[in-house]
């Protein structure tokens, strides 16, 4: 299954329906290539931390599991052997982020609500500043207690593009990229060659 399942236009989620998010979930993190999650890193990495516990982390450097081939992620370096290491399907990503499939019978495709938002939402949110900071733990907390307390349910993809929490964070994110990346071929690639 792709997600956590399809769901009637109209879906009030409980609390049972967070319950069987993070059972699904859990069912990824712990086989082999979870580890996968907590290498991809930002909310997918603090959404394992949450459901494995923090003792997660040193799953990561064990590394690539013996299916890495079927679903891998390929390093090629200018120079050397291709490497490879485990990564997330699509289909993965979306139950870690708790995502469901609306049928909506004004839209063409299905609409996605999710309890956490997905990546390319959590790129463009403004929280994502390239490592985990202190305001995304106090976010993340605080979503947290709203979904378990009974207040906090699925957003529509277009309400987790909506939340925009530091303006001028994409810009400088990209900024910080763009001169990283300028550094490491300047820098430090020169250096293995």
């Amino acid at each position: 299954m792709d997600c956590l399942g399809w769901r009637l236009q109209g879906f009030r989620s409980t609390e049972w329906d967070y319950r069987v998010y993070e059972e699904r979930a859990y069912e990824i993190l712990v086989s082999p290539r979870g580890r996968a999650a907590i290498l991809h890193g930002g909310l997918i990495w603090r959404l394992a931390l949450e459901i494995l516990g923090s003792d997660t982390l040193e799953r990561a450097v064990q590394g690539p599991s013996e299916g890495v081939f079927q679903y891998a992620q390929a390093v090629k370096p200018r120079h050397g052997p291709t490497y490879y290491d485990d990564a997330l399907t699509p289909e993965e990503i979306d139950i870690i982020c708790g995502t469901y499939k609306i049928a909506d019978s004004g839209h063409k495709d299905p609409v996605y609500w999710s309890w956490w938002p997905r990546p390319a939402q959590w790129k463009s949110s403004g929280l994502n500043m390239g490592y985990w900071t202190e305001f995304d733990e106090g976010w993340f907390q605080e979503r947290l207690a709203s979904i378990r307390g009974g207040s906090g349910t699925p957003l529509t993809s277009s309400l987790w593009k909506s939340l925009k929490f530091h303006k001028g964070a994409i810009k400088l994110r990209y900024a910080v990229d763009k001169e990283s990346a300028q550094f490491l071929s300047d820098v430090v690639l020169p250096n293995f060659a």
